[in-house]
Parts: C-alpha cells; sequence; structure tokens
C-alpha cells in the first residue's frame, strides 16, 4: 500500500455532501454536542452498510451489527502479500492496542478487512493475524479482527467508509491503497480518519480524542502534559508545553 492522493472521505466532508436540500444544517455556533453527533450518525455512520464478512475463524460476522454497534473501532485495511506499508501499519497497531488496553479495555475494537478478498482466504488471514495478534495476558486487551469476505460486499462497504480511488483500475490494485486508519464511536457519532507514520504516541493520542467514551478518555494525553508541568513548575522547571498550569 501507499499513500493515495484521492482518498475520498473525511467525516466533515461526508456530512457536508449527503445534508439533503430540504433540511439545511443550522449555523455552527448553534449546534449542540448532541446535535453534532445526531447529524454524524444520521449522514455518515448510519449509512455504514451491515455487510456480512468472514473473520479468520470463519465464523460470518455483521460489520455494524457485531463489531461497530457499542463500540469505538480503530478500522484499517490489508492484503496478505502486501511487502509495502502492511507489515509496519499492523506493527503500529499491535503496539497501539497494547497502549489503548488501560483506557477502553474492550471497549475498543480493532477492525483490519482485506482488500485482496479474491486471495485473502479465511486460513490465509488465520495466518497473517499471528504473526500480529499476540496473545495478551491482559485481560482487557482490545479485540483484533481480521476480516475477508466477498469482494462485492468488500467493496460496498470501503466505499461507504470513504476508502477507495476514483480510478476503478486503481482502486482495483491493491497495492495502490493508502495507508490510513479510520477511527469511530457510533454511540457518539465521531469518526475521523488519520494517515499512518506519523506515530504510535501520536497515533494513540488521536484515536483517544475521536473514539473515547469520555472527557478523561479523550484528553487523557493533555491532562498527562499538564501534570508534568505542574510538576515542573513546582521544581522551578519550565514547562516543555504550553499547557497551561493551574
Amino acid at each position: 500500500m501507499k499513500t493515495a492522493s484521492h482518498l475520498l472521505l473525511t467525516a466533515a466532508l461526508a456530512l457536508a455532501a449527503t445534508l439533503p436540500a430540504a433540511e439545511p444544517a443550522p449555523p455552527p455556533d448553534t449546534i449542540s454536542a448532541e446535535q453534532s453527533a445526531q447529524l454524524m450518525r444520521k449522514h455518515f455512520a448510519d449509512k455504514i452498510p451491515d455487510v456480512t464478512l468472514l473473520n479468520d475463524a470463519g465464523q460470518p460476522v455483521r460489520f455494524v451489527t457485531d463489531l461497530v454497534k457499542d463500540h469505538a473501532v480503530v478500522i484499517s485495511f490489508f492484503y496478505t502479500n502486501c511487502r509495502g506499508t502492511c507489515p509496519g501499519t499492523n506493527s503500529l497497531l499491535a503496539e497501539m492496542r497494547g497502549m489503548l488496553a488501560k483506557d477502553f479495555g474492550k471497549s475498543i475494537r480493532f477492525i483490519s478487512i482485506s482488500v485482496e478478498p479474491e486471495v485473502d482466504t479465511v486460513a490465509a488471514i488465520h495466518e497473517y493475524a499471528g504473526w500480529y495478534r499476540e496473545p495478551s495476558a491482559h485481560p482487557d486487551t482490545p479485540d483484533w479482527h481480521f476480516l475477508t469476505g466477498k469482494p462485492e460486499d468488500i467493496r460496498t462497504l470501503r466505499r461507504a467508509l470513504g476508502y477507495y480511488e476514483i480510478d476503478p483500475k486503481i482502486d482495483a490494485d491493491p497495492t495502490q491503497h493508502a495507508a490510513m486508519l479510520i477511527i469511530g464511536n457510533q454511540a457518539t457519532g465521531r469518526w475521523s480518519k488519520m494517515p499512518i507514520g506519523i506515530g504510535t504516541q501520536r497515533m494513540a493520542g488521536k484515536v483517544r480524542l475521536t473514539a473515547g467514551w469520555t472527557a478523561t478518555q479523550r484528553y487523557a494525553d493533555i491532562h498527562a502534559q499538564l501534570e508534568k508541568n505542574r510538576q515542573a513548575a513546582a521544581q522551578g522547571e519550565k514547562p516543555k508545553t504550553t499547557a497551561l498550569v493551574r
């Protein structure tokens, strides 16, 4: 996979592009947090198709009903023959999975979907998953689902998530797909996407900010830096960031 120039969806574009003319959006300064969540669910998350895919144990799972509903999610794409960014991406996800166990536990799920389902059989993705999804002694380690399925169902899902190329020939080539994550929380209505390559710590922080259920989860990194600044100030040192010291 390599970064593509035409990955279409951001949550904001999905919202703006699908607002019906008969229901104009209210001015931004009049939208409450709950209204914003409702709009995002209505115009993006509620339109994600509940396609049936296969996990690496060969079990059928419905994408929304069984995986996305009632959970925060980190969605990525791969193919087992990838020799580009996929191995690095999955290694970062494996590290981030451990980092988020304390904050989220089982309330967040990692979902990796094959972009070459014609080749990626259940047996192939099961072996592939074993390279990255190492067993954890931590009881709250988030689940990580590796999925394949019918090519037409995965294409439908990718298009709904905004993970596709305009040119059908490029879109059909798995080596051309972007190294991106799609992060969301169906309950709160917050969705975003993020490029791979900004570092595991920053990636985890952005996942917390988008997918967190509570303010403590969403702003954990800021609170941690504030505490460091308070300690630095108490020792007469200059804080390392501009985060306020109170």
